[in-house]
Protein backbone atom coordinates (compact mmCIF):
# COMPACT_ATOMS: atom_id res chain seq x y z
CA UNK A 1 0.00 0.00 0.00
CA UNK A 2 1.58 3.41 -0.96
CA UNK A 3 1.55 5.23 2.80
CA UNK A 4 1.04 8.68 0.92
CA UNK A 5 -2.45 8.10 0.93
CA UNK A 6 -2.45 7.97 4.96
CA UNK A 7 -1.40 11.65 4.88
CA UNK A 8 -5.40 13.26 5.29
CA UNK A 9 -5.89 10.05 8.29
CA UNK A 10 -2.81 11.84 10.14
CA UNK A 11 -4.51 15.09 9.57
CA UNK A 12 -8.08 14.25 10.47
CA UNK A 13 -7.29 12.00 13.16
CA UNK A 14 -4.84 14.92 15.00
CA UNK A 15 -7.14 17.94 14.22
CA UNK A 16 -9.96 15.90 16.03
CA UNK A 17 -7.91 14.67 18.57
CA UNK A 18 -8.93 11.14 18.22
CA UNK A 19 -7.45 8.88 20.70
CA UNK A 20 -8.64 5.01 20.35
CA UNK A 21 -8.40 4.05 16.50
CA UNK A 22 -9.40 0.65 15.41
CA UNK A 23 -8.50 -0.44 12.05
CA UNK A 24 -10.33 -3.40 10.25
CA UNK A 25 -9.42 -5.21 6.86
CA UNK A 26 -9.85 -8.25 5.45
CA UNK A 27 -6.10 -8.28 4.93
CA UNK A 28 -4.94 -8.66 8.43
CA UNK A 29 -1.44 -7.92 7.03
CA UNK A 30 -2.30 -4.93 5.36
CA UNK A 31 -4.10 -3.73 8.80
CA UNK A 32 -0.76 -3.91 10.77
CA UNK A 33 0.98 -2.04 8.39
CA UNK A 34 -1.45 0.26 8.34
CA UNK A 35 -1.77 0.49 12.44
CA UNK A 36 2.34 0.76 12.47
CA UNK A 37 2.57 3.31 9.55
CA UNK A 38 -0.17 5.50 11.62
CA UNK A 39 1.49 4.75 15.09
CA UNK A 40 4.76 5.76 13.73
CA UNK A 41 3.27 9.18 12.64
CA UNK A 42 0.88 10.11 15.49
CA UNK A 43 2.55 8.95 18.40
CA UNK A 44 5.05 11.73 18.53
CA UNK A 45 2.62 14.10 19.24
CA UNK A 46 0.29 12.50 21.32
CA UNK A 47 1.87 9.73 23.41
CA UNK A 48 -1.43 7.97 24.88
CA UNK A 49 -2.85 7.39 21.49
CA UNK A 50 -3.51 3.88 20.65
CA UNK A 51 -4.23 1.87 17.64
CA UNK A 52 -5.17 -1.24 17.37
CA UNK A 53 -6.41 -3.96 14.62
CA UNK A 54 -9.49 -5.60 14.81
CA UNK A 55 -8.13 -9.00 13.77
CA UNK A 56 -11.74 -11.15 14.63
CA UNK A 57 -14.41 -9.58 13.13
CA UNK A 58 -18.67 -10.72 13.63
CA UNK A 59 -19.51 -10.10 10.73
CA UNK A 60 -18.25 -10.38 7.26
CA UNK A 61 -14.95 -8.53 6.07
CA UNK A 62 -16.35 -5.96 3.59
CA UNK A 63 -18.77 -4.62 6.47
CA UNK A 64 -17.09 -2.31 9.18
CA UNK A 65 -17.71 -4.28 12.30
CA UNK A 66 -18.64 -1.23 14.75
CA UNK A 67 -19.54 -4.22 17.71
CA UNK A 68 -15.75 -5.38 17.25
CA UNK A 69 -14.88 -1.79 17.44
CA UNK A 70 -16.38 -0.83 21.15
CA UNK A 71 -14.65 -4.14 22.71
CA UNK A 72 -11.93 -1.54 22.11
CA UNK A 73 -14.00 1.77 22.99
CA UNK A 74 -12.61 3.10 20.46
CA UNK A 75 -13.47 6.90 19.32
CA UNK A 76 -12.29 6.45 15.47
CA UNK A 77 -12.66 3.61 12.86
CA UNK A 78 -10.75 2.87 9.76
CA UNK A 79 -11.75 0.33 7.32
CA UNK A 80 -8.80 -0.55 4.91
CA UNK A 81 -9.43 -2.05 1.41
CA UNK A 82 -12.57 -3.68 -0.13
CA UNK A 83 -15.85 -2.60 1.22
CA UNK A 84 -19.69 -3.56 0.61
CA UNK A 85 -20.39 0.35 1.59
CA UNK A 86 -23.34 -0.80 3.69
CA UNK A 87 -24.71 1.98 6.04
CA UNK A 88 -24.74 0.91 9.02
CA UNK A 89 -25.56 2.57 12.22
CA UNK A 90 -22.45 3.86 13.90
CA UNK A 91 -21.51 5.94 17.33
CA UNK A 92 -18.64 6.65 16.09
CA UNK A 93 -16.86 7.90 12.64
CA UNK A 94 -15.83 5.55 10.16
CA UNK A 95 -13.44 6.05 7.61
CA UNK A 96 -13.09 3.93 4.36
CA UNK A 97 -9.49 3.70 2.95
CA UNK A 98 -9.63 2.10 -0.31
CA UNK A 99 -5.89 0.06 -2.05
CA UNK A 100 -6.04 2.76 -5.40
CA UNK A 101 -4.69 1.24 -8.45
CA UNK A 102 -2.70 3.16 -11.08
CA UNK A 103 -4.65 3.04 -14.62
CA UNK A 104 -4.12 4.63 -18.14
CA UNK A 105 -7.04 7.17 -17.92
CA UNK A 106 -5.94 8.51 -21.32
CA UNK A 107 -6.14 5.00 -22.78
CA UNK A 108 -9.20 4.21 -20.67
CA UNK A 109 -11.81 7.18 -21.88
CA UNK A 110 -10.53 6.95 -25.78
CA UNK A 111 -11.93 2.91 -25.70
CA UNK A 112 -14.64 4.00 -23.26
CA UNK A 113 -15.81 6.59 -25.83
CA UNK A 114 -15.21 4.37 -29.28
CA UNK A 115 -17.23 1.51 -27.23
CA UNK A 116 -20.32 3.95 -26.06
CA UNK A 117 -20.37 5.26 -29.46
CA UNK A 118 -21.82 2.41 -30.87
CA UNK A 119 -24.75 2.16 -28.68
CA UNK A 120 -28.03 3.87 -28.11
CA UNK A 121 -28.74 4.99 -24.78
CA UNK A 122 -30.68 8.68 -22.98
CA UNK A 123 -28.72 8.45 -19.87
CA UNK A 124 -25.55 6.72 -18.74
CA UNK A 125 -25.16 6.08 -14.41
CA UNK A 126 -21.33 4.95 -13.83
CA UNK A 127 -19.96 2.71 -10.65
CA UNK A 128 -16.79 1.78 -10.32
CA UNK A 129 -15.15 -0.42 -7.91
CA UNK A 130 -13.76 1.14 -4.68
CA UNK A 131 -10.13 0.77 -5.61
CA UNK A 132 -10.65 2.77 -8.09
CA UNK A 133 -12.05 5.91 -6.12
CA UNK A 134 -9.22 7.96 -6.09
CA UNK A 135 -9.83 8.88 -10.02
CA UNK A 136 -13.50 9.73 -9.45
CA UNK A 137 -13.31 13.09 -10.34
CA UNK A 138 -11.83 12.23 -14.07
CA UNK A 139 -14.92 10.17 -14.36
CA UNK A 140 -17.15 13.28 -13.55
CA UNK A 141 -15.23 15.21 -15.83
CA UNK A 142 -15.08 12.53 -18.65
CA UNK A 143 -19.30 11.93 -17.73
CA UNK A 144 -19.60 15.85 -18.26
CA UNK A 145 -18.68 16.10 -21.76
CA UNK A 146 -21.87 13.79 -22.76
CA UNK A 147 -24.97 15.99 -23.82
CA UNK A 148 -27.01 13.18 -22.22
CA UNK A 149 -28.11 12.83 -18.37
CA UNK A 150 -25.01 11.64 -16.46
CA UNK A 151 -24.85 10.43 -13.22
CA UNK A 152 -22.15 8.49 -10.87
CA UNK A 153 -22.35 6.64 -8.48
CA UNK A 154 -20.11 7.29 -5.84
CA UNK A 155 -18.46 5.25 -2.85
CA UNK A 156 -18.76 6.72 0.55
CA UNK A 157 -15.68 8.00 2.20
CA UNK A 158 -16.57 8.80 5.82
CA UNK A 159 -19.81 7.36 7.94
CA UNK A 160 -20.72 9.59 10.41
CA UNK A 161 -23.02 9.25 13.63
CA UNK A 162 -26.12 10.75 13.29
CA UNK A 163 -24.96 13.06 10.29
CA UNK A 164 -28.66 12.53 8.71
CA UNK A 165 -27.29 12.52 5.15
CA UNK A 166 -28.38 8.86 4.44
CA UNK A 167 -31.33 8.67 1.95
CA UNK A 168 -32.22 5.57 0.23
CA UNK A 169 -33.64 7.66 -2.77
CA UNK A 170 -30.26 8.86 -3.55
CA UNK A 171 -28.63 5.76 -3.24
CA UNK A 172 -27.46 2.96 -5.90
CA UNK A 173 -26.07 -0.03 -4.74
CA UNK A 174 -25.51 1.83 -1.24
CA UNK A 175 -23.38 4.58 -3.42
CA UNK A 176 -24.71 7.85 -3.68
CA UNK A 177 -25.95 9.12 -6.58
CA UNK A 178 -24.80 12.20 -8.40
CA UNK A 179 -25.81 14.08 -11.37
CA UNK A 180 -22.72 15.09 -13.95
CA UNK A 181 -23.30 18.90 -15.04
CA UNK A 182 -21.30 20.15 -17.84
CA UNK A 183 -18.96 22.25 -15.80
CA UNK A 184 -18.04 19.75 -14.27
CA UNK A 185 -20.05 20.21 -11.00
CA UNK A 186 -21.97 17.78 -9.31
CA UNK A 187 -25.79 17.72 -7.87
CA UNK A 188 -27.47 15.35 -5.84
CA UNK A 189 -29.17 12.67 -7.92
CA UNK A 190 -31.84 10.37 -7.00
CA UNK A 191 -32.77 7.07 -7.93
CA UNK A 192 -36.17 7.73 -10.21
CA UNK A 193 -34.18 10.14 -12.26
CA UNK A 194 -32.04 7.35 -13.70
CA UNK A 195 -35.32 5.27 -15.09
CA UNK A 196 -34.27 2.07 -14.13
CA UNK A 197 -35.37 -0.72 -15.66
CA UNK A 198 -35.69 0.96 -19.00
CA UNK A 199 -33.81 0.20 -22.09
CA UNK A 200 -32.71 3.63 -22.60
CA UNK A 201 -30.75 3.55 -19.40
CA UNK A 202 -27.37 2.49 -19.35
CA UNK A 203 -25.23 1.23 -16.64
CA UNK A 204 -21.82 0.88 -16.68
CA UNK A 205 -19.43 -0.86 -13.95
CA UNK A 206 -15.46 -0.50 -14.12
CA UNK A 207 -13.61 -2.81 -12.18
CA UNK A 208 -9.40 -3.22 -11.41
CA UNK A 209 -8.12 -6.89 -10.59
CA UNK A 210 -9.82 -9.86 -10.49
CA UNK A 211 -13.39 -9.72 -11.66
CA UNK A 212 -16.03 -9.11 -9.06
CA UNK A 213 -18.92 -11.15 -9.77
CA UNK A 214 -21.12 -10.47 -6.77
CA UNK A 215 -20.49 -6.69 -7.00
CA UNK A 216 -21.63 -7.62 -10.68
CA UNK A 217 -24.33 -9.41 -9.49
CA UNK A 218 -25.81 -6.64 -6.94
CA UNK A 219 -25.80 -3.94 -10.20
CA UNK A 220 -27.06 -6.30 -12.31
CA UNK A 221 -30.01 -7.61 -10.17
CA UNK A 222 -30.83 -3.96 -9.07
CA UNK A 223 -30.36 -2.85 -13.06
CA UNK A 224 -32.83 -5.54 -14.57
CA UNK A 225 -34.48 -4.32 -17.90
CA UNK A 226 -31.77 -1.60 -18.59
CA UNK A 227 -28.27 -1.93 -20.59
CA UNK A 228 -25.52 -3.27 -18.14
CA UNK A 229 -22.17 -2.91 -19.48
CA UNK A 230 -18.89 -4.25 -17.66
CA UNK A 231 -15.14 -2.93 -18.41
CA UNK A 232 -12.06 -3.69 -16.54
CA UNK A 233 -9.75 -0.64 -16.38
CA UNK A 234 -6.35 -3.38 -16.96
CA UNK A 235 -7.39 -5.66 -19.50
CA UNK A 236 -10.03 -3.10 -21.27
CA UNK A 237 -12.17 -6.13 -21.78
CA UNK A 238 -15.64 -5.51 -22.33
CA UNK A 239 -18.49 -7.23 -21.07
CA UNK A 240 -22.18 -7.14 -22.41
CA UNK A 241 -24.27 -8.27 -19.42
CA UNK A 242 -28.02 -7.21 -19.64
CA UNK A 243 -29.24 -10.47 -19.47
CA UNK A 244 -27.25 -11.03 -16.26
CA UNK A 245 -29.87 -9.95 -14.00
CA UNK A 246 -32.89 -11.61 -15.69
CA UNK A 247 -30.49 -14.74 -15.06
CA UNK A 248 -30.18 -14.65 -11.67
CA UNK A 249 -33.72 -13.93 -10.88
CA UNK A 250 -34.89 -16.88 -13.00
CA UNK A 251 -32.78 -18.81 -11.04
CA UNK A 252 -34.31 -17.50 -7.48
CA UNK A 253 -37.81 -17.04 -8.41
CA UNK A 254 -38.46 -20.71 -6.91
CA UNK A 255 -37.35 -19.62 -3.59
CA UNK A 256 -41.23 -17.51 -3.46
CA UNK A 257 -42.86 -20.76 -3.84
CA UNK A 258 -40.68 -22.75 -0.69
CA UNK A 259 -41.34 -19.79 1.74
CA UNK A 260 -44.96 -20.23 1.03
CA UNK A 261 -45.00 -23.75 1.47
CA UNK A 262 -42.74 -23.73 4.62
CA UNK A 263 -44.28 -23.80 7.98
CA UNK A 264 -41.16 -22.30 10.30
CA UNK A 265 -39.02 -20.12 8.74
CA UNK A 266 -35.64 -18.75 10.65
CA UNK A 267 -34.63 -15.53 10.48
CA UNK A 268 -30.47 -15.34 10.21
CA UNK A 269 -29.51 -12.03 11.59
CA UNK A 270 -25.57 -11.71 10.70
CA UNK A 271 -25.41 -7.92 10.15
CA UNK A 272 -26.76 -6.14 13.06
CA UNK A 273 -25.36 -2.66 12.53
CA UNK A 274 -26.75 -1.98 8.98
CA UNK A 275 -28.94 0.74 9.12
CA UNK A 276 -32.78 -0.09 9.49
CA UNK A 277 -31.69 -3.92 10.86
CA UNK A 278 -33.91 -3.66 13.83
CA UNK A 279 -37.38 -2.15 12.54
CA UNK A 280 -37.08 -5.07 9.60
CA UNK A 281 -36.39 -7.82 11.44
CA UNK A 282 -39.77 -7.24 13.75
CA UNK A 283 -41.48 -6.03 11.02
CA UNK A 284 -40.67 -10.10 9.48
CA UNK A 285 -41.25 -11.49 12.48
CA UNK A 286 -44.83 -9.93 12.73
CA UNK A 287 -45.40 -10.64 9.14
CA UNK A 288 -44.40 -14.39 9.27
CA UNK A 289 -46.54 -15.37 12.03
CA UNK A 290 -49.28 -13.63 10.61
CA UNK A 291 -49.44 -15.70 7.98
CA UNK A 292 -49.85 -18.19 10.96
CA UNK A 293 -45.97 -19.46 10.32
CA UNK A 294 -43.91 -20.35 12.74
CA UNK A 295 -40.59 -17.98 13.03
CA UNK A 296 -37.43 -18.55 15.05
CA UNK A 297 -34.70 -15.70 15.13
CA UNK A 298 -30.68 -17.09 15.23
CA UNK A 299 -27.72 -14.61 15.92
CA UNK A 300 -24.58 -15.76 14.11
CA UNK A 301 -21.41 -14.69 13.06
CA UNK A 302 -19.54 -16.73 10.58
CA UNK A 303 -22.34 -19.00 9.01
CA UNK A 304 -21.53 -22.57 7.86
CA UNK A 305 -23.68 -25.47 6.85
CA UNK A 306 -22.71 -27.39 9.87
CA UNK A 307 -24.62 -24.68 11.63
CA UNK A 308 -27.95 -24.84 9.95
CA UNK A 309 -27.73 -28.52 9.61
CA UNK A 310 -28.50 -28.22 13.77
CA UNK A 311 -31.67 -26.83 13.18
CA UNK A 312 -33.57 -29.16 11.33
CA UNK A 313 -36.60 -28.47 12.07
CA UNK A 314 -36.62 -24.66 10.15
CA UNK A 315 -37.61 -25.48 6.69
CA UNK A 316 -35.88 -22.01 5.16
CA UNK A 317 -33.79 -19.36 6.39
CA UNK A 318 -34.08 -15.64 5.63
CA UNK A 319 -30.89 -14.37 6.02
CA UNK A 320 -30.44 -10.23 7.16
CA UNK A 321 -26.77 -9.46 6.27
CA UNK A 322 -25.03 -7.02 3.53
CA UNK A 323 -25.81 -7.66 -0.27
CA UNK A 324 -21.78 -8.90 -0.17
CA UNK A 325 -22.50 -11.98 2.37
CA UNK A 326 -25.80 -13.02 0.73
CA UNK A 327 -24.63 -13.05 -3.11
CA UNK A 328 -21.79 -14.82 -2.26
CA UNK A 329 -23.22 -17.73 -0.22
CA UNK A 330 -21.52 -20.93 -1.15
CA UNK A 331 -24.30 -23.64 -2.96
CA UNK A 332 -24.28 -25.26 -0.01
CA UNK A 333 -25.20 -22.97 2.22
CA UNK A 334 -27.69 -20.88 -0.23
CA UNK A 335 -29.48 -23.91 -1.06
CA UNK A 336 -31.77 -22.93 2.45
CA UNK A 337 -31.38 -19.44 2.08
CA UNK A 338 -33.45 -16.70 1.11
CA UNK A 339 -33.24 -12.90 0.82
CA UNK A 340 -35.99 -10.54 2.33
CA UNK A 341 -36.75 -9.36 -0.61
CA UNK A 342 -37.74 -12.61 -1.63
CA UNK A 343 -39.77 -13.59 1.57
CA UNK A 344 -41.87 -9.86 1.17
CA UNK A 345 -42.70 -11.36 -2.67
CA UNK A 346 -44.04 -14.26 -1.30
CA UNK A 347 -46.19 -12.60 1.27
CA UNK A 348 -47.46 -10.30 -1.41
CA UNK A 349 -45.80 -7.13 0.35
CA UNK A 350 -43.66 -6.98 -3.39
CA UNK A 351 -44.58 -7.37 -6.65
CA UNK A 352 -42.04 -9.55 -8.37
CA UNK A 353 -41.63 -7.50 -11.34
CA UNK A 354 -39.88 -4.70 -9.51
CA UNK A 355 -35.95 -4.38 -9.29
CA UNK A 356 -34.35 -6.30 -6.23
CA UNK A 357 -33.72 -4.67 -3.08
CA UNK A 358 -30.97 -4.76 -0.32
CA UNK A 359 -31.58 -1.68 1.61
CA UNK A 360 -33.41 -2.58 4.84
CA UNK A 361 -34.96 0.90 5.33
CA UNK A 362 -36.66 0.32 2.10
CA UNK A 363 -37.77 -2.90 2.70
CA UNK A 364 -39.28 -2.03 5.56
CA UNK A 365 -41.70 0.27 4.28
CA UNK A 366 -42.62 -2.18 1.99
CA UNK A 367 -44.36 -4.22 4.50
CA UNK A 368 -48.08 -3.32 5.51
CA UNK A 369 -48.42 -1.21 8.93
CA UNK A 370 -51.25 -3.93 9.86
CA UNK A 371 -48.19 -6.75 9.78
CA UNK A 372 -46.10 -4.63 11.78
CA UNK A 373 -48.94 -3.14 14.29
CA UNK A 374 -50.75 -6.83 14.60
CA UNK A 375 -50.69 -8.86 18.29
CA UNK A 376 -49.67 -12.11 18.69
CA UNK A 377 -49.22 -14.77 21.00
CA UNK A 378 -47.77 -17.93 18.99
CA UNK A 379 -47.95 -20.59 21.04
CA UNK A 380 -48.23 -19.21 24.56
CA UNK A 381 -44.17 -18.60 24.48
CA UNK A 382 -44.27 -15.11 23.52
CA UNK A 383 -47.03 -12.59 24.35
CA UNK A 384 -46.47 -9.00 21.96
CA UNK A 385 -47.76 -5.76 23.80
CA UNK A 386 -48.49 -2.68 22.40
CA UNK A 387 -45.63 -0.41 21.12
CA UNK A 388 -44.10 -3.18 19.62
CA UNK A 389 -42.43 -4.79 23.27
CA UNK A 390 -41.90 -8.15 24.16
CA UNK A 391 -42.23 -10.16 27.18
CA UNK A 392 -40.95 -13.95 27.67
CA UNK A 393 -43.24 -16.03 29.52
CA UNK A 394 -41.57 -18.05 32.32
CA UNK A 395 -41.20 -21.33 31.29
CA UNK A 396 -40.97 -24.66 33.25
CA UNK A 397 -37.61 -25.83 31.40
CA UNK A 398 -36.44 -23.77 27.99
CA UNK A 399 -34.78 -27.30 27.02
CA UNK A 400 -38.66 -28.43 26.98
CA UNK A 401 -39.41 -25.93 24.93
CA UNK A 402 -36.96 -27.04 21.98
CA UNK A 403 -38.74 -29.18 19.14
CA UNK A 404 -36.45 -32.20 18.54
CA UNK A 405 -33.48 -31.29 20.52
CA UNK A 406 -31.72 -35.14 20.64
CA UNK A 407 -31.14 -34.66 16.64
CA UNK A 408 -29.11 -31.89 17.57
CA UNK A 409 -25.25 -32.71 17.75
CA UNK A 410 -23.95 -29.55 19.63
CA UNK A 411 -24.29 -30.43 23.27
CA UNK A 412 -23.84 -26.25 24.19
CA UNK A 413 -21.04 -24.98 25.95
CA UNK A 414 -21.08 -26.23 29.31
CA UNK A 415 -17.16 -26.32 30.67
CA UNK A 416 -17.31 -29.23 32.44
CA UNK A 417 -19.22 -31.49 30.32
CA UNK A 418 -17.67 -34.69 30.29
CA UNK A 419 -15.17 -33.85 32.83
CA UNK A 420 -15.41 -36.07 36.52
CA UNK A 421 -12.81 -34.12 38.30
CA UNK A 422 -12.81 -30.63 38.68
CA UNK A 423 -10.16 -28.96 37.48
CA UNK A 424 -7.60 -27.14 39.63
CA UNK A 425 -5.48 -23.78 38.45
CA UNK A 426 -1.57 -24.59 38.82
CA UNK A 427 1.53 -21.87 38.89
CA UNK A 428 3.09 -22.34 35.12
CA UNK A 429 6.08 -21.26 33.48
CA UNK A 430 6.94 -18.18 31.69
CA UNK A 431 9.01 -17.44 28.26
CA UNK A 432 8.64 -18.07 24.48
CA UNK A 433 6.72 -20.90 22.82
CA UNK A 434 9.47 -22.99 22.13
CA UNK A 435 11.47 -23.23 25.63
CA UNK A 436 10.92 -21.77 29.17
CA UNK A 437 13.20 -19.76 31.01
CA UNK A 438 14.31 -22.30 33.60
CA UNK A 439 15.34 -24.63 30.28
CA UNK A 440 17.62 -22.01 28.45
CA UNK A 441 21.13 -23.58 30.24
CA UNK A 442 19.95 -26.60 29.52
Amino acid sequence: MEFNILEPLVDEIKSRGYQRIAIQSSDVSAAVSVCSELHDRCKSLEPNREFYVLGDVFVGSCCTDVIAARRTDADYVIHVGDACQSFVESPVPIRFLFNPVTVDTDILFCVLSDRLSTYNFDRILLVYHSSLHHISGLFVTWLSGYSKPSFIAQCMEHILPDDGVYNHENVFCYRKILRCCSDTALETGYINDLHMGEQDTLVLFLYAGTRNNVTEDHIALKSVGSQFHVMSVDTLEYSIMDSRGHSLRSRRYHKVGKIQDASTIGILVVARTIKGYRELRRAIVRLIESQGKRCYTFSVNCLTEAKLANMPNIDIFCMLSCCESILSLPEEIGRRVVYPFELLVAFDCIDWSLPYEFDFVTLTSYIPESSTDETTSYGGEIRRLQGGCEIQLQVDSFMDTLQDNSKRTFGGVDPLEGITREPKVLPGFHGIASRYDHEVDK
